[in-house]
């Protein structure tokens, strides 16, 4: 039995695209007719359709007058999971997770142009997650109904993607990073043991993302450039070729001291080869390298707590008084950031070498620590208050 179906435009041509079910496997089998030339609208189309019903060349429409009435969310998102040509492999993995994981459960069998803005928005808000991966969801689930409409799936318009309705999910979290203090960060290192002594090291020392970190293999390492290359990494627990960015791709400056921390590290550890991960997982056998999240929650939050730099109170996490929502690789990717700027480094050296586009991203990395915030108020109050007040002795 057909069901209504929609169009395509390859090579100049307008096609009719539709299903039918193998009487014997009960599997989906497409079928298609040129109906015209592509310049041809989609009204154009549908007539012309019409008359070809008519005529019996196209087997008449099993469902309503809508068109894609009986095309489920689940239908879209396979079939965009399926074509859809992603330009990044990190990109399509997490758009892979999140249609698996979160959107086709709920929405997987429900007709696609029937479902309301409504019942995303109050749904999206039944998920215990931060705003932006909430707003992470929509976007995804946007893209979806986008790309369906871009081949034809759906017809186009607004109101064939009820996400395009769904207003007021924010897209920036009120989360700010929190950067450590030269002091702090040392107190951290001396509770850590190998490898994660190294590696916070080469984090904190270079501004290497921890996904870059982890793909890391020994025969990136060029000792006689004294370069790390990025040639992959790790994310989702897959390697993933390529860099995050286009800037990405250029290497890491190695200092001779770093150079000789990671040779001391490759002494030490039974994986070693040029084809080894610079961090392998022992349980794995080398086969792949450490997962970022365990090394985190079992080594370096801990080193943080026992250091006293991160306080726990009722089970939140606080450094010098200020909440932390988070504390992780990234923590030292920000202080770095930080250290740099308050000892006046030329913020083009700084760009280079965190390996941004351009200097925005410095208002994002950049944090003035309480020492320096103390100064210079204390250089104000200078010029400010007079010298009796300052001295604390002061008229009753």
């Amino acid at each position: 039995m057909a069901v209504r179906g929609w169009f395509r435009r390859p090579k100049g041509r307008l096609v009719y695209v539709w299903q039918i079910e193998d009487p014997k496997t009960g599997r989906k089998l497409e079928r298609a007719k040129v109906v015209g030339d592509a310049m041809l609208s989609d009204e154009e189309g549908w007539q012309l359709v019409g008359r070809m019903k008519a005529e019996g060349g196209i087997p008449v429409d099993s469902n309503g007058d809508i068109p894609s009435a009986e095309v489920t969310f689940g239908d879209l998102a396979s079939y965009y999971l399926t074509n859809k040509a992603f330009k990044k492999a990190s990109t399509e993995d997490l758009h892979t997770q999140i249609v698996i994981d979160i959107l086709k459960p709920r929405w997987a069998d429900k007709v696609a142009v029937a479902i309301k803005p409504k019942q995303i928005k109050d749904w999206l808000y039944t998920i215990v997650v931060e705003d932006t991966t909430r707003h992470k969801y929509k976007d995804v689930m946007g893209v979806v109904y986008k790309f369906a409409q871009s081949e034809d799936l759906l017809p186009l318009g607004e109101q064939f993607n009820p996400v395009s309705y769904v207003t007021g999910i924010p897209s920036v979290s009120d989360y700010e990073a929190i950067a450590l203090t030269p002091e702090q960060a040392l107190k951290v290192l001396e509770q850590l043991q190998q490898p994660e002594y190294t590696m916070i090291v080469l984090v904190a020392a270079t501004g290497i993302r921890a996904s870059e970190m982890l793909g890391l293999r020994w025969s990136d390492i060029m000792w006689e450039r004294s370069e790390i290359k990025i040639k992959q990494t790790f994310v989702h627990g897959e390697i993933q070729r390529g860099a995050k960015t286009k800037l990405s791709k250029s290497s890491v400056t190695m200092h001779p001291v770093l150079a000789q921390l990671l040779k001391d590290w490759r002494a030490e550890t039974p994986y070693a080869a040029d084809d080894d991960y610079v961090f392998a997982s022992s349980k794995l056998g080398g086969r792949k390298p450490r997962l970022g999240s365990m090394v985190v929650e079992d080594y370096l939050q801990p080193a943080a707590i026992r250091a006293g730099v991160v306080e726990v109170r009722g089970g939140k996490r606080y450094i010098d008084g200020e909440f932390v929502k988070r504390f992780g690789f990234h923590t030292f990717r920000h202080s770095l950031t930080s250290w740099l700027m308050a000892n006046g480094e030329n913020p083009q050296i700084v760009r280079a070498m965190l390996r941004w586009t351009n200097l925005n991203m410095l208002a994002h990395y950049a944090h003035g620590f309480k020492s320096d915030k103390l100064e210079a108020q204390g250089a104000v109050l200078d010029k400010l208050v007079k010298s009796g007040v300052k001295s604390g002795v002061g008229n009753d």
